[in-house]
């Protein structure tokens, strides 16, 4: 977490592209306070369209040279700031001054030599960060979740309560629990979290067809099961498959078997009322890859799937080529929304891929599979000790990725205050108010973040 987040609070931090805002700084630091008698300079820095013109000589900070800072003081320790905040981009405020002496301690004089970097943090001032957005994307919420996820209703190691309640305490704002041939094992946790919380759980199930069948795909939200169909009638559905050949046209070069299966099971996920998410291709089971590319790319471009988990459950060479895969289907017209999943098998044992991807939906009135479906969303790759990599389009990356700097750090870390909370509840400790407290604290500092 970068220490501006902790030492000084921007609200908002996020606000209308092409309009005057007002914006709010505090600071909690030390080094550096905003002082009513004190008068700072303040400087607005887009990150990528400039508001002034580049200088004649074209220098590398051309349009640094244009710049003007404006000068501001606070009022009761608060700094209010107003400017035209032009485009849809990051900005950095800077603000420093030099009329900071009189409220440094006297005593650091003698020691200037040593503490000299310390008594000039004012004067070099500090870097904070505010984002703008047009209006499509400025009402919508940011929220961070994984739509694959397994517990011990099936293969995974963890109740679905365990699990929600560890998720949450990663910063999640949202889950679907998809465990293997079996659907609903979320009701339970849901039922458990019926208190004040933020926290959105998703009934689904991971489809296969028969217990290790070679078709997969995620069902999330859906009203009832197709794993059972495939379990209990599998005649109706091989039935069912070969007579949509009447309206199908199967692609040259593929299995006609194979693909009418799958649009049959793409239907039926419909049918079901779910939302359907085609999983991992390139994870490698039994030396080869669970499915032929040319498959892929059909079920990709005939609208068989209504997100692709681009990042889900693989190590990362395997990732690399579903990220790869997207971006030349891109490159060639085709726009698939895109998830990030973890397939997570444990949420207590390090070796599993607990944490290590993510899904940012923006989300209009709470749907975020709607905020999905209509492609609002990108897949986060959050690999121990590496940076975060954001994929999906430009647009909605660029602002992730502010927000993973700016907004998620202090945002997890309130999680986990209230995920541990929640913990307490599945292990049977009378402590709904607690959560509901810490829940109520992730809510404000949203609402002050994003300006609602």
């Amino acid at each position: 977490m970068k220490p501006e987040l902790v030492k000084f609070t921007v609200a908002p931090s996020v606000v209308q592209a092409d309009c005057e805002s007002e914006i709010q700084i505090t600071s909690q630091d030390g080094c550096f306070q905003f002082f009513d008698d004190v008068t700072y300079d303040v400087e607005f820095i887009p990150m990528e369209e400039s508001d002034v013109p580049m200088d004649q000589a074209m220098s590398l900070r051309g349009f640094d040279l244009n710049r003007k800072s404006v000068q501001a003081r606070p009022e009761h320790g608060i700094l209010k700031l107003r400017y035209f905040f032009s485009g849809e981009q990051e900005w950095k405020i800077h603000i420093s001054t030099a009329g900071y002496g009189p409220h440094l301690n006297p005593l650091y004089e003698p020691y200037r030599p040593y503490w000299d970097s310390l008594m000039k943090a004012p004067e070099q001032g500090v870097y904070l960060s505010v984002y703008s957005l047009k209006s499509d994307l400025f009402g919508r919420r940011a929220l961070r979740g994984d739509l694959h996820i397994h517990t011990s209703r099936s293969d995974g190691k963890e109740t679905p309560e365990m699990v929600a309640a560890e998720y949450r305490a990663a910063g999640y704002d949202f889950i679907a629990i998809t465990d293997h041939n079996v659907f609903g094992t979320a009701k339970n946790a849901i039922e458990k979290f019926q208190f004040q919380t933020d926290f959105q759980i998703f009934m689904g199930e991971e489809v296969h067809n028969g217990y290790a069948g070679y078709f997969h795909m995620v069902n999330v939200g859906g009203t009832y099961s197709v794993n059972d169909i495939y379990l209990n009638d599998p005649q109706r559905v091989e039935k069912e498959a070969q007579a949509l050949a009447e309206e199908v046209e199967v692609p040259k070069g593929l299995d006609r078997r194979e693909y009418l299966n799958r649009v049959w099971l793409y239907r039926e996920i419909k049918k079901s009322g779910g939302f359907a998410i085609y999983p991992h291709p390139y994870w490698q089971v039994s030396h080869h890859y669970h499915t032929e590319t040319k498959m892929t790319r059909a079920i990709l471009k005939n609208g068989l799937c209504d997100a692709y988990e681009v990042l889900g459950g693989c190590g990362p060479e395997d990732n690399n080529l579903q990220t790869a895969l997207y971006s030349e289907l891109r490159a060639e017209g085709t726009e698939v929304p895109v998830v990030g999943s973890t397939d997570s098998h444990s949420v207590l044992d390090a070796r599993t891929h607990f944490k290590n991807a993510s899904t940012i939906a923006f989300v209009q009135n709470g749907d975020v599979l709607g905020a999905v479906a209509s492609g609002y969303s990108v897949a986060a790759e959050h690999l121990p000790g590496e940076s975060t990599r954001v994929y999906g389009p430009f647009r909605l990356v660029k602002y992730a990725q502010f927000l993973l700097q700016n907004y998620f750090p202090v945002h997890n870390r309130l999680c986990q205050a209230a995920g541990t909370a929640i913990l307490g509840l599945v292990c049977g400790e009378n402590i709904n108010a607690l959560a509901e407290a810490q829940e109520a604290r992730v809510a404000s500092f949203e609402q002050k973040f994003f300006g609602r």
